[in-house]
């Protein structure tokens, strides 16, 4: 599975919408201060394929920015020659 591109809505330090593209290079580094959401990053894609995260499937919630009533994540990916695209929403409980 190769990443192409995702998108962060509502998402722990990704309040405001933001796109990261990985289609113009083979090698990715991720840096920043503590806090900057490096980590969120690999939270959002585990969470877009798999439905869980390093918190486990339960604590979806806490995902979600304190700001925020939902969370998006879009992941496009490839496998092979063909790409996919997968959508998550979490929606807080009222």
């Amino acid at each position: 599975m190769i990443p192409l591109r995702i998108r962060l809505a509502g998402f722990l330090a990704y309040r405001e919408p933001q796109e990261l593209r990985f289609d113009d290079g083979g090698v990715w580094l991720l840096s920043g201060a503590n806090g900057s959401g490096k980590s969120a990053i690999f939270d959002a894609l585990t969470f877009a394929l798999f439905n869980s995260h390093r918190g486990g499937a339960a604590t979806t919630a806490e995902l979600i920015n304190s700001e925020c009533q939902s969370a998006q994540i879009e992941l496009d990916f490839a496998i092979g020659a063909e790409e996919y695209r997968a959508n998550k929403t979490i929606k807080r409980a009222r």
